[in-house]
């Protein structure tokens, strides 16, 4: 590949001409992007073109959370027809209900280097005598970066190998990048020091070593967390589940059970609908890592009957997120973000919370289209690639609703709990 390692207009052109000659492909939407190649070192190489992906907005959704306030709009990248349409619907009936509550309870990033002894004895010694350096360690980070902090680290001994899970707080950046060169000096010490790793004891040394869940959803990160943990919850009267999303308290909490059932039976790390929607729309219009989609979907969906309604809850164990770093810094990530007010200090706990808050609001609006017979019909109208039918002036006749024809649509109350009929 031509202009290996250049950053420049010209390198792209340069390298993406090449791509045509070996591809005898003409790939004419590569010749033009808005991003400056220049500030795209630490994000990509290569570099040939950009994709573009069509964003929408969902909500508002009304939070009521620790650090998230007031309505809320979500931007969402997506090319699935129906997902923001019914994120929106959930966010009405959500908000219609007084809104949502969230809270970010914790933030941890892992990293886990394995070493390899020739035999037990040496790595049960090792394991042993790491503790007491916890200190030492600190240091050789704090000279690494300003912004990792290490809470940990905890020997796992698997036969004559022993996986050291570093667990670090990293700020307003998801951290991966970070942790990972933290581990690495920090390492580096370790196997500088005779009295940890003897002559001819230790065989191999490998900076990860699987055990950290990074990019893999795993029963461990849904135990302690890896990224942010946060929650989120509403208690929906029984005249908003009926007018908004058209169905009963009874029928819906049926309907969860039986999803919920089904995930137990199929061995599904959590329980829900359809988290990950949520999770990489939002990801990939903010400039997240889109591959930590799948340990940050996992979450847990809860539906229970109350008196007059029903309270949900959705529980992100691990959302791998920042809002620092990564593709935070690019012209549309950035300017989402702060859209959402998700720039700045504290602001990676604000987006976890609007996260967890959407996906609970997408989950409401998905178990209770398919209980109420609505979610085939709904993506036949929205996901299916066909041309809208209009009528004589011009207005589209299939725009979605989450009412049936002819029934008012109702107005988003601060103070709902008045709500009793359909």
């Amino acid at each position: 590949m031509p202009a290996r390692g250049l950053y420049t207009e010209a390198a792209r052109l340069q390298r993406l001409n090449w791509l045509r000659s070996t591809t005898r492909s003409a790939l004419d939407s590569l010749q033009h992007t808005r991003l400056d190649a220049d500030k795209l070192t630490g994000n990509i190489e290569g570099l040939v073109g950009t994709v573009e992906i069509p964003v929408g907005v969902a909500g508002p959704l009304l939070f009521r959370g620790t650090n998230v306030q007031g309505e809320i709009y979500a931007p969402m990248a997506t090319t699935e027809g129906a997902l923001v349409s019914s994120a929106t619907r959930g966010a009405l009936a959500v908000t219609m209900a007084g809104g949502v509550s969230t809270r970010a309870a914790q933030q941890a990033m892992t990293r886990a280097p394995v070493f390899a002894f020739s035999r037990l004895a040496g790595a049960g010694r090792f394991a042993s005598a790491i503790l007491q350096h916890l200190g030492d360690l600190r240091t050789i980070i704090r000279q690494v970066s300003q912004h990792a902090a290490l809470l940990s680290i905890e020997p796992v001994v698997l036969g004559r190998t022993v996986h050291l899970r570093f667990r670090y707080t990293t700020g307003d950046a998801a951290g991966q990048n970070m942790t990972t060169a933290c581990t690495w000096h920090a390492c580096q010490w370790i196997l500088r020091q005779p009295h940890l790793v003897a002559d001819g004891e230790l065989e191999s040394f490998i900076i990860e070593g699987n055990t950290s869940g990074d990019k893999k959803a795993s029963a461990q990160a849904v135990a302690e967390g890896r990224g942010i943990r946060v929650a989120a919850d509403c208690l929906l009267p029984a005249g908003v589940v009926r007018r908004v999303l058209r169905t009963t308290p009874d029928e819906l909490v049926t309907g969860y059970q039986h999803i919920t059932a089904g995930a137990v039976h199929s061995g599904v790390l959590g329980s829900n609908a359809n988290t990950a929607n949520i999770v990489a729309a939002i990801f990939t219009a903010t400039g997240q890592d889109i591959a930590c989609v799948h340990e940050s979907s996992v979450g847990q969906f809860i539906l229970e009957r109350t008196g007059d309604g029903v309270y949900a809850s959705m529980t992100l164990p691990g959302l791998a997120l920042g809002t620092v770093g990564g593709g935070t810094h690019l012209p549309t990530q950035h300017e989402l973000l702060k859209a959402m007010g998700c720039t700045g200090r504290g602001s990676a706990v604000r987006l976890a919370e609007i996260i967890a808050g959407f996906a609970l609001a997408l989950d409401l609006s998905t178990v209770s289209a398919a209980v109420a017979g609505h979610f085939a019909d709904a993506h036949e109208r929205l996901g299916r690639n066909r041309p809208p039918r209009q009528d004589s002036t011009g207005h589209r006749l299939d725009i979605p609703s989450p009412l049936t024809a002819g029934e008012p649509r109702p107005v988003p109350a601060l103070h709902p709990a008045s709500e009793t009929g359909p």
